[in-house]
């Protein structure tokens, strides 16, 4: 663990906090022993130092277009990519059988486990040396999704939406399907809590499900309007 803390740019002053950080539920009998409440604190925490950036850096951007860039920043794809590039696999505990399924390159594991360092560092040392180390990953990334315009994919954000707003996640049904084998149009209608919420069409299941996902945070944010 010492090699990891050298890559991360940290020194924990209470290593027990590191080893916990790295504990899948799959590797102890009592879940209070594994990450789970330091992913907890930790996803907090993420989402107040990116917001503090975001307002910081961007005075002149609207609320609205930083929540969708905080989104685009905080999400599965970014944080387990950025796990990824500090070699965590590495260093997860897992139980025997998960670690011969190769779990710990899982983005999902890979990602909440990187959420439960940003809380182990935030308990060791406070909020500015979990500041220090989020910006020196994040930053980067977060200034590349403004310059772009690449702002977020739009289930993944319908996803964290929904689970804010309705406490439940987006349900996709695809409703129909036109056309030969090889040249079809899929129609797909998301709902949330049982609503209609939008309705998408594309050329495959993937494409009209995001289209389907646009049209429904259009209309959630036109609802806060």
């Amino acid at each position: 663990m010492r090699e990891l803390q050298k890559v991360i740019g940290y020194r924990f002053k209470n290593e027990e906090l590191l080893k916990k950080a790295l504990t899948h539920k799959s590797s102890v009998r009592n879940k209070n022993d594994s990450n789970e409440r330091l992913e907890f604190l930790g996803d907090a925490v993420l989402e107040l130092i990116v917001t503090e950036y975001l307002i910081d850096k961007y005075r002149n951007t609207d609320e609205g277009r930083l929540s969708k860039i905080r989104a685009a920043t905080v999400n599965t794809e970014v944080l387990s990519s950025i796990a990824t590039r500090l070699e965590m696999y590495r260093y997860i505990f897992v139980g025997k059988s998960e670690q011969k399924e190769g779990i710990m390159y899982n983005r999902s594991i890979l990602e909440n486990t990187f959420e439960a360092l940003v809380g182990a560092i935030y308990s060791d040392g406070g909020l500015d040396d979990a500041r220090g180390f989020v910006i020196s990953q994040l930053s980067d990334t977060i200034d590349k999704i403004v310059e772009t315009g690449m702002i977020f994919d739009h289930k993944t954000y319908l996803q964290e939406l929904t689970q804010k707003r309705f406490s439940c996640l987006p349900e996709y049904k695809i409703i129909k399907e036109l056309g030969v084998e090889h040249n079809k149009t899929f129609h797909c209608e998301v709902f949330i809590d049982g609503v209609s919420y939008g309705k998408g069409v594309g050329k495959s299941k993937k494409e009209a499900e995001k289209e389907a996902a646009k049209k429904a945070i259009e209309r959630i944010e036109k609802r806060d309007v």
